[in-house]
């Protein structure tokens, strides 16, 4: 019975993953938003790892104990609003990419894909 809902559940997983690559040829707002729930929280975390740290910023006075005890709720808690933030703005670029496709004011539509707070739209010439 177990095996029978592991084949199902990979078996929609599967359907889902087609859908949306299918839908993807037609529509940013149903691409960029599943898109940018992994990548937006990914760059986010990494950029914010990779900034140096000021002066102000020391944090050798806090117990590892307290560490080790926060980091396991903290992180995920952090990975899981940074998501929603972007599946919020992959909706809404990803809209107004998908107008953009509409009215030819593209060069390529998969521009920006990864990115939920821009869209796809022509730079404009100087």
């Amino acid at each position: 019975m177990v095996g029978s809902l592991r084949g199902r559940a990979l078996a929609l997983l599967v359907a889902g993953v087609a859908a949306a690559g299918a839908a993807g040829a037609a529509g940013c707002t149903v691409v960029k938003p599943v898109v940018c729930a992994f990548t937006y929280p990914v760059d986010k975390m990494s950029e914010s790892l990779a900034t140096p740290r000021d002066a102000s910023q020391d944090y050798s006075d806090i117990p590892p104990t307290l560490v080790l005890v926060t980091a396991p709720i903290l992180i995920p808690l952090r990975f899981l609003t940074l998501s929603v933030m972007g599946v919020a703005g992959g909706l809404v670029s990803g809209f107004a990419s998908d107008l953009n496709v509409i009215v030819w004011n593209v060069e390529t539509p998969v521009t920006n894909l990864t990115r939920p707070f821009k869209t796809n739209a022509k730079k404009p010439p100087e």
